[in-house]
């Protein structure tokens, strides 16, 4: 029976296929746990006391059709009255709306329960286009709380909550995977009871992620990311490995035109101590944006080398794979190494790559996902450097693992991850940090202005000799937001249109990275783009940043944007553009940016302000096992999870069954 909840929902559901399509739009997906945890995010109150409602609740009565008003003007609303039992009259209005369907549907004389917004007005009770008409039996189906889900368009609110429903009336008791005594010692709800519980809110209280239906759930996700955590370990603890030493074979022939900071320095020493180690290397880089990460993993991966291992860097985009192949090369430039990168949009030599791999020739390989695929094999894979660790599931890692003969793991994030974080989602990895930047860097200057003096802002950056960024949060032109395509139209006007283009991640690889490299080259002064750019574009003379509706932006995000600047030796500015109304923690947020520099501080303050949910950015987020979980108020849970996870069977079927429930969430799907 447990496998009712992976099976597509369609089986149980009599809807049409357009609808399924939507639903599964939703909902993310199509088996039947997709749907049950697609949650309700607020209530609505449908009140049947027609003497005591309010305006924001919807009311729902039965009455007796008397009259149909249809007006003479189009623009006019159509209006049908309706009469209680108790003679109380109520008014129907249409604005958008055909006029014989109406008819058809509240025929005079005829009997109908209707709910919808109403209000009074001095004419009595108004309806504005009632969401429900049935017969009076559905009555007491339609009182009390009813729960409001996230839509796409052309679903209803009405629909999904059918389906969902259909789908908890025929779910069976599933099997706990969490022991009985610490259902008891934590007072959880079994699993079946949560989610029930969920879809049934009573009160806006049911709706917050404290409701203990939503934190047994809460639970159920850490405990799985404790799991895979497990998986990884074990998985690292089996495999042989043996210590790596620096040789200096290579190293000494290494000349770089800077010194390394401290921070540096501590850190390879850190890495040559766990190399030394009988143990698999398991460390993260923790380093603030420009703080020289990946100098180090490349001196790294040259120990690797020095002991006849392969290393392989793993980016989770092709413009940083592509950003790291460039740097890397250089650096190497008199080493006469073998380095190779691959791309997924680019499959042309792959067989002769694959081959090179296999043979050892290739000593490092730089990449994204392609380096995952099936059949990409090492001879002697010693050394895996992961950047923008937050962006890859644990199963992409374990993937790598089975890819290394001696996996030792170097992981870097340029987003500094609060500890609390850190335990929860990475476990017991060794962390190493680097806040020094490099010797030269001047801080950046960070002003915060109103868009209401977006011309005077445009007058000055006219007169500065630097390329600019300008970042905007949409590509498509929006309600609320400002778009890419109407702010490169805006200022076209005032730069000359030669000097502004656009970027954004809908356009094809090779496009990107030729209106970078021409930024680059400065054949124009203006890139107009979305968050793209957060990460793989190193531009030293790109010294001023414009990011627009910046009081919609987390912490850690604009820092990573304001990190694209500073990144030669000259004076950089960073403009953060608001524009009306004005939050509390928008205004937090831009103070908060101005008066620090400190990335470490910033996250701190970006997870008391936002949480762990959305702490790295909306859909790049690591974190996307903390869908249902709020790190910054539930430590207990994630020490509740933890202890839960080592009184377990990692192969038991009830914990398989635990890790597929929680599988297409991320890309930490368990094999």
């Amino acid at each position: 029976m447990n496998h009712f909840l992976l099976q597509p929902s369609h089986r149980f559901l009599k809807l049409k296929e357009f609808t399924q399509k939507l639903i599964k739009k939703c909902c993310s997906g199509d088996r039947v746990i997709d749907l049950l945890f697609h949650f309700p995010v607020s209530i609505q109150n449908r009140s049947g006391n027609i003497y005591d409602f309010s305006d924001k609740d919807k009311l729902t009565v039965v009455i007796r059709i008397t009259d149909h008003k249809a007006p003479h003007h189009r623009a006019s609303p159509y209006k049908v009255t309706g009469q209680t039992a108790d003679g109380n009259i109520i008014t129907i209005v249409y604005f958008n709306y055909h006029a014989a369907f109406i008819r058809k549907s509240l025929p005079l004389d005829g009997i109908f329960m209707v709910s919808g917004n109403a209000h009074r007005t001095t004419e009595g009770i108004q309806i504005t286009h009632p969401d429900v008409i049935a017969p009076p039996s559905m009555l007491k189906y339609y009182i009390g709380a009813e729960p409001v889900y996230p839509l796409v368009a052309r679903l209803t609110n009405r629909t999904l909550q059918y389906a969902i429903n259909s789908l908890l009336k025929i779910m069976p008791e599933i099997p706990d995977w969490i022991p009985e005594e610490f259902i008891n010692k934590y007072e959880l709800a079994t699993f079946t009871k949560a989610i029930k519980t969920i879809h049934s809110p009573k009160t806006s209280a049911d709706i917050l992620a404290s409701n203990p239906a939503r934190k047994r759930i809460a639970i159920d996700e850490l405990l799985t990311s404790q799991i895979r955590l497990r998986q990884i370990r074990e998985s690292m603890s089996k495999q042989q490995t043996v210590p790596f030493f620096p040789t200096n074979a290579i190293i000494q022939h290494l000349h770089l035109p800077f010194e390394l900071t401290d921070d540096q320095l501590s850190c390879l020493e850190d890495i040559k101590r766990d190399f030394a180690s009988p143990k698999p290397m398991n460390r993260l880089i923790q380093g603030d944006v420009g703080a020289g990460k990946t100098v180090v993993s490349f001196i790294s991966m040259l120990i690797a080398l020095e002991n006849n291992s392969q290393a392989t860097l793993l980016a989770p985009t092709e413009i940083l794979a592509i950003q790291h192949f460039n740097t890397i090369k250089k650096m190497a430039e008199n080493l006469k190494l073998n380095i190779d990168i691959m791309l997924s949009s680019n499959r042309k030599f792959r067989s002769q790559q694959i081959e090179r791999l296999k043979k050892g020739e290739t000593q490092i390989l730089i990449g994204t996902h392609a380096i995952l695929e099936h059949g990409i094999e090492f001879k002697n894979l010693g050394l895996i450097v992961i950047d923008e660790q937050h962006r890859f599931g644990v199963l992409q890692r374990l993937t790598l693992i089975k890819k290394c003969r001696y996996p030792n793991i170097l992981t870097m994030s340029a987003t500094p991850i609060p500890r609390t974080l850190l335990l929860g989602c990475y476990g017991d990895l060794d962390v190493s940090t680097m806040k020094c930047k490099p010797h030269g860097r001047k801080p950046i200057e960070t002003v915060v202005i109103s868009s209401s003096k977006i011309d005077n802002l445009i007058q000055k950056l006219k007169t500065i000799n630097s390329k600019i960024y300008w970042v905007c949060p949409v590509i498509e032109e929006s309600e609320d937001l400002m778009d890419i395509n109407t702010r490169s139209e805006y200022l076209n006007k005032n730069f000359s249109p030669k000097d502004v283009f656009i970027l954004h991640g809908k356009m094809k690889s090779k496009e990107k990275d030729n209106i970078i490299n021409r930024f680059k080259n400065g054949e124009f002064k203006v890139l107009v783009s979305t968050t793209v750019i957060e990460v793989g574009v190193d531009i030293h003379d790109a010294n001023v940043i414009v990011i627009e509706h910046a009081e919609r932006f987390g912490l850690a995000q604009l820092h990573q944007l304001r990190g694209r600047v500073g990144r030669g030796n000259e004076a950089s500015y960073c403009v953060l553009l608001y524009h009306y109304p004005l939050s509390t923690i928008g205004k937090q947020r831009l103070q908060l940016m101005k008066s620090t520099n400190d990335g470490f501080l910033l996250s701190e303050e970006d997870l008391k302000l936002r949480g762990a949910g959305d702490i790295l950015g909306k859909e790049q987020s690591g974190f996307n096992a903390l869908r249902f979980s709020d790190f910054s108020h539930n430590h207990r849970l994630i020490q509740m999870a933890e202890e839960i996870s080592h009184d377990i069977e990692l192969n038991s079927e009830s914990v398989k069954f635990l890790c597929e429930i929680f599988s297409k969430l991320n890309d930490d799907v368990v094999a």
